[in-house]
């Protein structure tokens, strides 16, 4: 037989294989109909005079049959609403007309409820579907690059998918398992979803939070990229896998953005590609996305690499393309405010330590046309941002000075702890690292350092293109890793207020260590292709490197997944704890949050409220006896400035804060009906625009250059 034969077998046994696959996979769909859960007594409930029961329950719209092991039982969303109800042992069917993030099953009786089954006649989520989906797309590009790939061209990005595979296994049990900041960041991405569902895009206020008062976090911490999860859940998929579908996404970018960026310095495919791996399986950088859950700082490490790339183009390689430095602020930006001051003090250091580079060849013109169109492609949320960051009295203003931010450094000795597989928190100084976090780069960030020293310290003659940017790389992550610990006087420098108020945003000095790990890797991965000319060297060393990678990230993971509880399994609602931050940031002062009762609404003396729509931030009130234009009422939604309210004559009604910072309606005489809606201000409106008018010019001059057709005036840009 033919070799171009057993080729065309191999690839035929292949496709069957993978349709073979793809139907059983598929046939879990058909399975996916039920779902039981034990009932506790949650403690907590806020609709009076009910005992509501843990865990809460997540199901998109349709006709469900809920049976319930006690004597009577009821089904309220968090905002109050009744769903459904049994007067007996006897099933309920309840029908959702939408998605409901958040129902829990309440009882009046005495006796408890133990257990809940959710019975449907369809799949109870879109879940096993794309996930199935998923699997077929990998097995159909492992059988390209098998098959189709005759310059062996994707065995790169292989190289990085197994990669991606290994930094996202943690994510692969179905459930989500504890971190520091999850509650705040899911239901962040609820607050998407439903925002979305009530009429607003883009999301402003998050409708679901703090009982269906809302949450102004949608506006004043950036979530531009949680809306990939945000879709999912609108197309069906449970909480649990649509925040482990994200997680992926994240390490997918974060290894294709460090592989662009490391190449584009380096112009070397090894050098990107070692980058990417060490990167992408960093124990740092999954400390930060999966223990911690601080999803805005584990997505502004997606970008670093790319804020890196941008500055070198701009102060030693093509200038013209100034715009990825425009690409990489945004990403840090719509990730992480605090990220992005740490964005912003390093490229300025840059500029100083560069100065000549700057000054010359006109090319600190290309960093006033990447801030210019930072700027703009930031526009739609800046309105937002600065309307209510700087017109709201928010508690996140009111923090008092940081005098625990030297207390919170690391010792020396953590460095070193590379195998440290510790699941606690941030502790002082004065209570040890007993039981605290790990804090270190890791094993192959701390390698990655480790070559660094020993080139530039050892090294007797030149022999990396541009070294003087990796020296500065190199010598920018060391001074970081030395501000992050208890080496460096914090304790005495936070005596100037200007740098205890910089403290206070940081909050945590090991913060340093995530825009540390990426100069790290950049600068290791060029020294290391200099060094590495012959194709089977570059070999052996890739082999070792993925190993050595895999294996330390593979014993944190197996510490983290066997070490920490499940808090969040399919169909289960996101838990309220914590849902809108440690502090309550973003709160306006004098909010009691206990006093967010559902369904509370107030009115001056001798006006009723004969009935009531409430669909997130949107309310539809009938009410009777409005006799003077001093009336009010008062609904059950956070006061934040942008809601519009009409009476059942069309007029405009003025709306402020009320008790305990709710949103008071003033009333006119007569008035029998009142809308309210969310609608933003025009600022926003025009700020929505101009991004939409920026990206479509983008993407019109991009597409004329590369047809060669821009127009002459466009050549200046």
């Amino acid at each position: 037989m033919s070799i171009k034969q057993d080729k065309r077998n191999a690839a035929f046994f292949s496709v069957l294989a993978i349709v073979i696959i793809a139907f059983f996979a598929l046939l879990n769909v058909y399975g996916d109909k039920s779902v039981s859960f034990d009932l506790n007594r949650d403690g907590s409930a806020q609709i009076e005079g009910l005992s509501a029961y843990t865990p809460h329950l997540s199901l998109p719209r349709g006709k469900y049959e809920f049976q319930v092991n006690g004597n009577g039982f009821s089904v309220y969303t968090a905002d109050g609403r009744l769903l459904g109800a049994s007067g007996s042992a006897q099933a309920a069917e309840i029908v959702l007309d939408k998605d409901e993030s958040d129902m829990a099953v309440c009882s009046r009786s005495e006796s408890a409820l133990t257990r809940v089954t959710v019975t449907t006649d369809w799949a109870l989520s879109s879940d096993v579907f794309f996930l199935s989906l998923f699997i077929i797309l990998i097995l159909l590009c492992i059988a390209y690059v098998r098959f189709k790939d005759k310059d062996n061209n994707s065995v790169k990005y292989m190289i990085m998918a197994c990669a991606v595979v290994i930094a996202s296994y943690p994510a692969m049990s179905g459930n989500v398992l504890f971190g520091h900041d999850l509650n705040f960041h899911l239901y962040r991405i609820e607050g998407i979803k439903d925002g979305i569902l009530s009429g607003q895009f883009p999301v402003r206020v998050h409708p679901t939070h703090n009982s269906g008062y809302g949450y102004i976090t949608a506006s004043v911490y950036p979530e531009l990229f949680l809306y990939f999860p945000a879709l999912l859940r609108l197309l069906g998929m449970s909480p649990s896998m649509a925040y482990n579908c994200f997680l992926v996404f994240v390490n997918v970018m974060t290894a294709y953005v460090m592989y662009v960026s490391a190449k584009g310095i380096t112009k070397s495919e090894f050098a990107g590609t070692a980058a990417s791996v060490v990167y992408t399986l960093s124990t740092w950088r999954a400390i930060n996305l999966f223990y911690r859950a601080a999803i805005g700082e584990a997505l502004a490490m997606v970008f670093f690499p790319l804020v890196i790339y941008g500055a070198y183009c701009l102060i030693k390689g093509d200038k013209s393309k100034w715009w990825i430095l425009a690409l990489a602020c945004t990403g840090v930006f719509q990730s992480h405010i605090i990220s992005t001051v740490f964005v912003a003090i390093t490229l300025i250091i840059a500029v100083i330590v560069f100065r000549k580079n700057f000054t010359s060849d006109r090319r600190w013109l290309g960093f006033i046309k990447a801030g210019v169109l930072t700027i703009l492609l930031n526009a739609w949320y800046l309105a937002a941002f600065l309307k209510y960051y700087i017109g709201l009295d928010m508690a996140i203003k009111h923090v008092q000075k940081n005098t625990e931010f030297y207390q919170n450094a690391i010792f020396p000795t953590q460095l070193f702890n590379v195998f440290n597989t510790s699941f606690g928190y941030s502790r002082l100084l004065n209570e040890g690292i007993k039981s605290e976090i790990a804090l270190s780069l890791g094993v192959g960030i701390t390698v990655c350092m480790a070559v660094c020293f020993a080139y530039f310290v050892f090294r007797k003659k030149q022999t990396v293109e541009h070294e003087q940017f990796h020296f500065m790389l190199f010598v920018f992550a060391c001074a970081l890793v030395f501000m992050a610990t208890t080496l460096f006087p914090w304790q005495i420098l936070q005596q100037n207020d200007i740098i205890n108020k910089f403290c206070g945003t940081v909050r945590m000095p090991w913060r340093f260590l995530s825009l540390a790990s990426p100069m790290f890797a950049i600068s290791a991965a060029a020294v290391v292709t200099a060094y590495t000319q012959k194709p089977g060297t570059k070999k052996i060393i890739m082999t070792i490197l993925c190993f050595v990678s895999a294996w330390a990230f593979v014993i944190w993971g197996a510490a983290y997944t066997n070490n920490n509880d499940s808090v969040l399994k399919k169909h289960q609602a996101v838990s309220t704890a914590y849902s809108a931050g440690y502090d309550d940031e973003y709160f306006v002062v004098g909010t009691n949050t206990n006093d967010l009762v559902p369904n509370r609404y107030q009115t001056s003396g001798g006006i009723r409220v004969t009935e009531f729509t409430k669909r997130g931030t949107s309310i539809d009130l009938s009410l009777e006896g409005a006799s003077s234009d001093s009336s009010w009422v008062e609904v059950p939604l956070l006061y934040y400035p942008g809601y519009l309210a009409k009476n059942d004559r069309g007029e405009r009604l003025n709306t402020y804060f009320g008790t305990n910072n709710v949103l008071r309606i003033q009333l006119t005489d007569g008035t029998t009906a009142v809308k309210l809606r969310y609608k933003g201000f025009l600022a926003f409106k025009l700020a929505n625009l101009i991004t939409m008018l920026t990206i479509a010019a983008w993407v019109v001059i991009a597409y004329g250059r590369k047809k060669g057709k821009t127009w002459q005036f466009l050549q200046l840009i």
